[in-house]
């Protein structure tokens, strides 16, 4: 069967949501059972609900106008949102919900600018659709696929986000021996900033573990010195974005443009560091690098393992310190003093070591899955691209052949 272009308005009638006043809760209670959904997604919880069928959830206006949701069962809708109240002609719902996203009425306004979606627009909008439901099924069922795989990736990386932070709490503190056993009451000692220390662990303030600021450009460099650029809004939490990074001449460079960086120094972000832009920097090309002044360059003195401790520098013990530096200010950030006094637990340098390894096995696997996600998210444009279009048509007995192989 062939694909048919068809205004919306012959396919779908939509109806407008209505006010749930103030009954409602933002949390699900034994009273307040029915989901509430508004322009964006679930706003909170009623005790009364407006339907009680698969239909799909709009957006009707403003910053949120076209954003989709396919529900099903008892909901509430409210004056922000519409919804499909009547199907025209037999479709997949899930098919229809791929191909309303992809549509993007947030690109459609009325005559006042704003984003908004009536029936008037329905009729000016006409996709192609194919006529066979079965195709627009097995359209749907490859997108759901690959939809499904990208939210268990998601959920992987929130589940390691939350060993990592455990184990923040726990081996970087020392309560947790890197043999995964716990350290008795005996083996520690009474510290007055920290409180309760491991034995054989020590105390140290940042300028006694690391060099701060070591190098930069003198202002006589030779003018065609060329180098790339690491600027404050490269980094965030553990990651530099080295291909958006620019590079310069010293004589046309940006008069921040003078830290001098070598593989494995720790960027601090002197600006904001509640943001925790702080990175290690590994050079991914074998050119020059500086980064700007904003950083504080932390180059590790002998024997002391930079990765171990930039995770304390990011956890509880670096981010309690940084908000005392900041708090009461109307400019948050630290200067030079702040961060050479800031204090770190120091244990022996093979400890050190191993534990720094157990945070980078994971910081490894969760940057695996991030790209992961993304490549996905790269296949699913590109599927919803060339499938909701007609550019490339679905084999669905083939289709349901592999799926049918995956189920079992």
């Amino acid at each position: 069967m062939n694909w048919e272009q068809v205004a919306l308005s012959k396919v779908i009638r939509l109806t407008n949501g209505k006010s749930i006043s103030s009954d409602y809760s933002e949390n699900r209670t034994n009273e307040y059972v029915y989901p509430v959904y508004g322009g964006n997604s679930i706003l909170g919880y009623s005790r009364n609900y407006l339907i009680d069928y698969q239909t799909l959830v709009i957006g009707r206006v403003g910053e949120y106008c076209g954003n989709v949701n396919l529900v099903d069962g008892r909901i509430w809708v409210s004056d922000n949102a519409l919804y499909i109240s009547e199907w025209l002609r037999r479709c997949d719902n899930t098919f229809l919900y791929y191909l309303l996203t992809y549509i993007d009425f947030n690109r459609y306004s009325d005559a006042t600018g704003q984003p908004k979606i009536t029936q008037s627009l329905l009729k000016r909008i006409k996709p192609q659709i194919p006529q066979n439901r079965e195709e627009q099924t097995a359209i749907a069922t490859i997108l759901t696929k690959v939809d499904n795989v990208i939210q268990a990736t998601n959920n992987s990386i929130k589940a390691a986000d939350k060993l990592k932070k455990a184990l923040m709490q726990n081996l970087l503190t020392g309560k947790l021996k890197p043999d995964g056993t716990w350290r008795k009451e005996d083996e520690f000692y009474e510290d007055e900033k920290f409180g309760k220390v491991p034995k054989g662990w020590r105390v140290k303030a940042v300028k006694n573990v690391f060099h701060v600021n070591q190098e930069s450009l003198p202002s006589k460099t030779n003018p065609e010195y060329e180098f790339n650029y690491i600027t404050i809004e490269a980094v965030s939490t553990e990651f530099i974005a080295y291909k958006g990074c620019p590079t310069y001449k010293f004589k046309e460079a940006p008069g921040r443009a003078r830290r001098k960086i070598n593989n494995g120094d720790i960027l601090i972000s002197g600006v904001r560091p509640n943001l925790k832009a702080f990175a290690i920097y590994n050079n991914p090309n074998n050119l020059d690098w500086i980064c700007s002044t904003g950083f504080y360059v932390l180059t590790a003195k002998e024997k002391e393992n930079n990765q171990f401790y930039f995770y304390q520098i990011l956890s509880e013990i670096g981010e309690s310190q940084f908000h005392s530096y900041v708090a009461g200010t109307n400019y948050p950030a630290i200067g030079d003093s702040d961060i050479k006094k800031m204090k770190l637990l120091a244990p022996q340098y093979e400890e050190q070591c191993i534990i720094a390894e157990s945070f980078q096995k994971l910081s490894k696997e969760v940057n695996r899955k991030k790209s992961k996600i993304k490549s996905l998210q790269r296949l699913k444009e590109s599927l919803m691209q060339h499938l909701l279009t007609g550019k490339v048509r679905v084999d669905v007995e083939k289709v349901n052949e592999v799926l049918k192989a995956v189920d079992q």
